[in-house]
């Protein structure tokens, strides 16, 4: 059933993909130079493109004709460069710092090709209230300020609610496999109820599937409507973090570009920064895997966060003797590679980092399965170890040890929240569906800080509440994070995740570790 459901949704994912290339325009955060895939234009804010959500809250809206999923539900995938897990355009060094300064003035994208590179030896808003009755307004009305002790930021408070804003891909190649985030946040909020008097309206925008246009537009109007923010695709938020900070819009995401996220003020990274999991990953290869010894090779989405982390790999796997041979890039939402697969089967290489979101993974272990080609695979982050590829790469994924940033739902707190996504979302396959699991720890992060924060709410006291009452906060989803003043840390130990029982993900060893 897991497969078939993973199947349907891989369908509709390259369907879309194709139909008018991935929507990833980079409008606001610009191209670097030699990328390699021609942006298509923006969809218009709020118009679905994707599969209609199966499960959402009562005035979510969703375009006329927008297919719906079929079957049972299918397991969702993160962007996956995801957070994911996003585009693939690559900005990064002096690219990616113009291209942030373009985020935040409003100013003005990466298919890859089969060819690699060998290395020497070493080397739309619905709104939504919890406990009310929703609004049912998709054009939002701004939260009229509070009368609060203080001085500070109340947009998106009143002395009885309050506004939250949460981004994911209501269009674009994720809109499918993200379909129930809505009813999974919407159960999450529910599930706290009021906060410190005020009950919960949820606010929905559209990332576009990291978007650049779609995501300025939307968190132009979120800015004024919501008191907070929280967002989940990588690729998405290397855009729309520096927005927040330029806004003053305090926001809660899931994994991002590192060298975006560690010098702002307003943002809070929940989810371990990839390029700090790829100075880990070495040990973990020669400690845990055992395979020290062995030729590696490196595939790669070409978006900043994935260059990052493998740029951030190599030297560390150089002080402990390991031996690249080989790096792969590929495009996130590639369905073909063969070509890439017999790269890496030519240079010899015994073990594959791969540095990709779930599109890219499934391709490349389902032609690796279907060549013959045998080698041993890993992984970090919140990436590509998601049930939907376990099923729709026929098995490819049998036998993977992972570094992970999440837990399972094979843990007492997966337990947990299938029981409760089996109630908010009946028959849509939320309940095995191991994204919409760390979508809902993101969001459960999100309103702690908000608990912890007290009545007398503004902006400026959240900011405060997470830099000094945030850290080694464990709800048993991610590992506690570690923030302060000038310090956005997030998460600091890891854990591992292995492929497969029954066809899903598990945690063979429970709890978080620095080293490996």
């Amino acid at each position: 059933m897991l497969r078939a459901r993973a199947l349907i949704v891989l369908v509709a994912l390259t369907a879309t993909a194709c139909a008018g290339g991935v929507a990833k325009d980079k409008t606001a955060a610009g191209p670097a130079p030699g990328s390699q895939e021609t942006p298509a234009a923006a969809p218009a804010s709020g118009g679905d493109q994707g599969t209609a959500p199966a499960a959402s809250p009562s005035g979510e809206s969703t375009a006329p004709g927008a297919p719906a999923a079929t079957g049972a539900g299918a397991a969702a995938v993160t962007g996956g460069s995801t957070g994911a897990k996003g585009s693939t355009t690559a900005v990064s060094g002096p690219a990616a710092a113009q291209s942030r300064q373009a985020a935040a003035s409003g100013g003005t994208g990466t298919g890859s090709s089969s060819s690699g590179s060998s290395t020497g030896a070493g080397g739309t808003a619905g709104s939504s209230g919890s406990g009310s009755t929703p609004s049912g307004s998709d054009a939002g009305v701004p939260g009229t300020p509070a009368p609060l002790p203080g001085k500070g930021t109340t947009v998106g408070l009143t002395k009885d609610t309050m506004n939250i804003g949460l981004f994911y891909s209501k269009t674009g190649p994720y809109a499918g496999i993200l379909r129930n985030a809505p009813a999974i946040a919407q159960a999450a909020a529910d599930e706290v109820g009021p906060i410190n008097g005020r009950r919960l309206n949820l606010k929905f925008y559209d990332d576009g599937t990291a978007n650049a246009s779609t995501i300025q537009v939307e968190e132009k109007r979120a800015k004024d409507e919501v008191f907070s923010l929280v967002s989940i695709v990588s690729e998405s938020n290397v855009v729309l973090a520096p927005l927040a900070e330029r806004d003053k819009v305090p926001a809660v995401i899931g994994n991002v570009d590192q060298k975006v996220a560690e010098n702002l003020n307003y943002v809070f990274p929940v989810y371990g920064y990839w390029a700090r999991m790829a100075t880990v990953l070495p040990s973990f290869i020669k400690n845990v895997l055992g395979a020290g010894g062995k030729k590696i090779g490196i595939v790669y989405e070409t978006t900043s966060t994935a260059t990052d982390a493998k740029d951030a790999f190599k030297p560390k796997a150089k002080e402990l003797g390991e031996k690249i041979v080989f790096e792969q890039p590929i495009s996130q939402s590639q369905s073909t590679c063969a070509n890439e697969v017999a790269n890496l089967q030519s240079h010899g290489v015994e073990l594959v980092y791969m540095m990709n979101g779930p599109l890219g993974a499934i391709c490349m272990l389902r032609d690796a399965r279907a060549l013959g080609y045998s080698p041993q695979w890993t992984g970090l982050g919140v990436a590509w170890n998601f049930n939907v590829v376990a099923a729709a790469s026929g098995g490819g994924a049998d036998g993977i040890k992972y570094l992970s940033t999440a837990t399972t739902l094979d843990t007492p707190a997966g337990r947990h929240y299938a029981e409760l996504a089996r109630k908010a979302a009946p028959n849509s396959g939320a309940d095995t569906d191991d994204i919409m699991l760390i979508w809902y720890a993101l969001v459960k992060s999100a309103l702690e800080g908000l608990r912890r924060a007290g009545p007398d709410l503004t902006r400026e006291s959240l900011i405060q509440t997470w830099e000094t009452k945030m850290n080694g906060y464990d709800s048993g989803y991610l590992p506690p994070p570690t923030f302060g003043p000038h310090n956005r840390s997030g998460p600091l130990a890891f854990g591992i995740a292995a492929c497969c029982t029954n066809g899903q993900w598990t945690s063979p060893q429970q709890g978080w570790r620095a080293t490996f």
